[in-house]
């Protein structure tokens, strides 16, 4: 009996055999729905069988949990750019406020669906880079305006950066540093719903060195690895 029901389908080595999007969703940890996501965006080769379901070759769990990390830009990049913003003196703040906020907004979309692979450590050094620009940016634009102020955000009090830093997720790294990024998280979450601009600027500064440290660590284990 076989996993799928198009007789044109081919059979796989048995070195490689089907994964239902269950199994693979299991395996890494996610739910079906992420996984589907992921053939979607082509990030994940499938092969359908009938109308609604997909398969996917167990080789394409060992190299989404193997493949190197493709950051768009190197750490090392990321950090040199957040430390020449900070000193960086810009005339329009206004712009500068909406662009930081543009890139936090886009640190999170590359972290809420993304697949279990090497990338993690670059994902989660982009979050805290994007962290640290926003609180900057807050600061100057309350410099440059003093009629500028933090409008709450509803519902962010008990919110999740994104599905794979969520607590209890399969996120690799130091327990006790996880636990100062939750807290970070926490605080972050209730400073957004608040109406204290210094309770956010200051969260978003703590969240983005809880994050760095957690990068920075998982980088070195990688480095003693190879």
């Amino acid at each position: 009996m076989t996993l799928f029901s198009n007789p044109d389908m081919p059979s796989p080595p048995l070195d490689d055999p089907w994964l239902t999007v269950a199994e693979f969703a299991d395996a890494t940890r996610v739910k079906p729905v992420t996984v589907r996501s992921w053939i979607a965006k082509g990030q994940l080769k499938a092969t359908r069988s009938g109308r609604r379901k997909w398969l996917i070759r167990r080789s394409e769990l060992d190299r989404m949990l193997h493949e190197e990390p493709t950051y768009e830009r190197s750490p090392e990049e990321w950090d040199a750019m957040y430390e020449d913003y900070l000193v960086y003196e810009r005339a329009d703040s206004e712009n500068e406020y909406h662009e930081a906020g543009h890139r936090w907004d886009l640190a999170l979309e590359r972290s809420a669906m993304a697949p279990p692979d090497a990338g993690f450590p670059g994902r989660l050094r982009q979050i805290a880079s994007a962290a640290g620009w926003w609180s900057a940016a807050l600061k100057r634009r309350a410099a440059a305006d003093p009629e500028f102020s933090w409008k709450p955000v509803s519902g962010s009090a008990g919110m999740t950066l994104s599905y794979e830093l969520r607590p209890g997720g399969n996120r690799p790294g130091p327990r006790d540093a996880w636990e100062r990024f939750d807290r970070t998280v926490a605080r972050l979450g209730k400073a957004m719903e608040g109406g204290w601009l210094s309770a956010v600027t200051g969260a978003l500064s703590d969240l983005a060195d809880a994050a760095r440290d957690i990068s920075d660590t998982l980088d070195e284990q990688a480095d003693q690895e190879r």
